[in-house]
């Protein structure tokens, strides 16, 4: 199994990450962008302020995203479960937030940009929200954490595209909603629930054929 985590940033995708791992099999969490990135240092900027540098940011991360493709390759010939810590979902939905932002609408360019070359697409996505104040609070203990990332807007823009994304299957999480416990508890109640409409067995390692965005 693919399980994408996915929301806005500081509203919990890598704590709930580790806490879900115990639970899937032998679970190989691959991380966000920046994280998996050779040379985080390298990757663009968060705000373009056209269509054009937008399209251009989007192929830049879609690199990393081949590397993120080639270890969820090799967790699933293992039989492994994979855990995608942010999916190419998150780059759809953010350009189509910035876009909003700053009067352009590249939506349909980078969603064929993404469809193009083969990713590392979840069978099921899970997406976190939080109340703005909460992650506006959160952010403020990250050093350097841009601005953007926790503007209201932002985050409004982001989750209305994840209403629709290219995952087949959404499960949305209030992550201010009760203990970090409880919102593992839910999460798992919708892999469990996801698990038992494909007939995949738990815990035993189910080989999965790599999907492709379409």
């Amino acid at each position: 199994m693919i399980l994408g985590i996915e929301g806005v940033s500081c509203v919990g995708k890598t704590t709930l990450a580790a806490q879900l791992a115990p639970h899937l099999h032998r679970p190989a969490v691959i991380p966000c962008y920046y994280h998996a990135s050779p040379d985080p240092t390298l990757l663009p900027a968060p705000e373009p302020f056209t269509a054009e540098h937008q399209l251009t940011n989007i192929a830049q991360f879609l690199d990393v995203e081949d590397l993120r493709l080639g270890r969820a390759r090799q967790a699933l010939a293992e039989g492994r479960d994979v855990i995608l810590d942010r999916t190419v979902d998150t780059l759809l939905a953010h350009a189509h937030a910035v876009g909003r932002m700053h009067g352009f609408d590249c939506d349909d360019q980078a969603r064929r940009l993404v469809t193009s070359r083969p990713v590392a697409m979840p069978d099921l996505t899970i997406v976190l929200t939080a109340a703005s104040d909460v992650l506006a609070r959160r952010a403020r203990l990250r050093k350097g954490m841009p601005t953007i990332f926790y503007d209201r807007h932002f985050s409004e823009h982001f989750n209305t595209y994840l209403a629709h994304p290219l995952a087949p299957a959404v499960a949305l999480l209030d992550a201010d909603d009760g203990s970090l416990d409880d919102l593992t508890t839910r999460a798992l109640a919708h892999v469990h629930r996801h698990q038992a409409t494909q007939h995949w067995p738990s815990p035993a390692p189910r080989p999965h054929p790599l999907k492709e965005a379409s």
